[in-house]
């Protein structure tokens, strides 16, 4: 009776070390969240536009990370505000998609951020635009929430589109 008791015990300890092991903010597997930010004037063709969607990012166990994002930009009231714009225009909305892909992106820490860069497939309407562009996601948070905050730079060719402004978002918790 004494061995059973002993082995549950022991069984009981593992379950409990490996979920705090897995529950580890420090060391995230998955994050996911939303963006919901505006772009600059100074994106092309001109802005401003509120850029919305999901994002992913996966690390891997080779210590890199994965990125995807799928974002709808549309121009915003003030575009129509300033150029006295029809703002029923579907047209002139200039509604359009974006997915973006980054695959084996470099992860590092910098200041309790997490820094991700790497290579990045962009998407427009579904079709592949901006061959060359690259991305970075930095991820950062305070003291009561370590993986709160967002940022997605686009660098490269898309940088004419996004500029290289950072567009914020936030850390789903679960």
């Amino acid at each position: 009776m004494r061995n059973k008791l002993f082995w549950a015990v022991v069984l009981a300890l593992t379950v409990f070390a490996i979920a705090a092991v897995s529950n580890d903010p420090a060391t995230p597997t998955k994050l996911e969240g939303v963006i919901n930010d505006f772009s600059p004037r100074s994106t092309t063709p001109t802005g401003p536009y509120l850029v919305n969607g999901t994002w992913s990012l996966q690390f891997n166990p080779s210590g890199q990370a994965d990125f995807t994002a799928s974002l709808t930009m549309v121009r915003s009231d003030l575009w129509f505000v300033e150029t006295n714009g029809d703002p029923d225009s579907q047209v002139a909305r200039n509604f359009h998609s974006h997915h973006i892909v980054m695959t084996d992106g470099q992860v590092e820490t910098v200041n309790n951020t997490i820094v991700i860069t790497g290579a990045a497939m962009i998407t427009s309407n579904g079709n592949e635009v901006f061959p060359g562009s690259s991305v970075q996601i930095e991820i950062s948070g305070g003291n009561a929430v370590a993986r709160s905050n967002m940022k997605l730079i686009i660098g490269g060719p898309a940088a004419a589109h996004f500029t290289s402004q950072p567009y914020e978002g936030v850390v789903n918790i679960r």
